[in-house]
């Protein structure tokens, strides 16, 4: 696929390898014109890692951890897989821009290693000019007959790797404390919350597991534990009231242990099974 010229921009789909790699895969990618983006009333969970490179317009991005942070051109957007999010152009102004999604244990490390740092979704690059060639020898891959996934996520941890180490995250911490913030991080990336697992969170941050819980709860309002499934069930929610999703999918896609763990654990903090509670949302439409 070829990117089109910055002055005829255009939307158009690349074409990616068939087939898959348990460490991780590109699903989609291509350019969209004119996009609407998309809208806070409707804030999408997305499911899966995506990056968007504004080529021209101004928006802004925000998403339900309270960020909001302005978009010009050469930023790069990178969503988060189960952060509910939205972005898009200012009123009656343009938005040209250029995405890649990918998914995978191999991003996950990515994640772990604080490379991808939910704090700060939103950070510049290159202007477009600079960025766009750089970008196109990627697209130009896509396109090569006979190429496997595996080779394709590797080079696109590379161009990642230009993404990530030119303009290192810009924190926007507020007032919250360090140690909060990461084990905010930690906390809504894990369903399943044991007394190690709590422990472990606590030892990051540089505390008693007393000490932790006790400021933890201070400051969110619930122990770290509850925080943790209450975040997970409000995505499920969220998720069950945009489309009908199966408790498997809901599992997999929100990192519980197996479709009855989650539906045990739904039905035990909103008082409805998923089903019920999908039927009760959609009967009212």
């Amino acid at each position: 696929m070829r990117i089109p010229p910055m002055t005829r921009w255009r939307s158009s789909i690349a074409n990616i390898p068939r087939g898959s790699h348990s460490l991780g895969e590109v699903t989609l990618a291509g350019t969209i014109a004119k996009s609407h983006g998309i809208s806070s009333e409707r804030a999408r969970i997305y499911g899966q890692w995506a990056v968007v490179y504004l080529v021209s317009g101004n928006g802004s991005y925000q998403d339900e951890r309270g960020t909001k942070m302005k978009v010009k051109p050469g930023d790069v957007i990178l969503v988060f897989p189960e952060l509910a999010h939205s972005y898009g152009p200012d009123p009656g102004g343009e938005w040209n821009e250029l995405y890649v999604s990918f998914k995978g244990p191999v991003f996950e490390v990515w994640r772990d290693s604080r490379l991808f740092d939910v704090r700060s979704p939103v950070f510049p690059w290159l202007s477009p000019e600079r960025g766009l060639p750089l970008l196109q020898e990627f697209f130009t891959l896509l396109g090569r007959r006979g190429i496997q996934m595996l080779e394709v996520t590797g080079h696109w941890q590379c161009l990642l790797a230009r993404l990530f180490t030119r303009h290192p995250f810009i924190s926007h911490e507020g007032v919250q404390p360090k140690w909060f913030l990461r084990a905010l991080d930690t906390l809504e990336r894990n369903a399943i919350v044991n007394d190690t697992e709590l422990r472990a969170v606590a030892t990051q941050c540089g505390m008693g597991y007393e000490s932790f819980r006790k400021k933890f709860t201070m400051i969110a309002g619930q122990p770290p534990g509850r925080y943790a499934l209450s975040r997970r069930i409000e995505r499920s929610r969220s998720l069950l009231a945009r489309s009908h999703y199966t408790n498997k999918e809901l599992a997999e896609l929100l990192g519980f242990h197996d479709e009855f763990h989650f539906a045990k654990t739904f039905r035990k903090m909103t008082g409805l099974t998923p089903r019920q509670y999908y039927a009760l949302g959609h009967d009212t439409e």
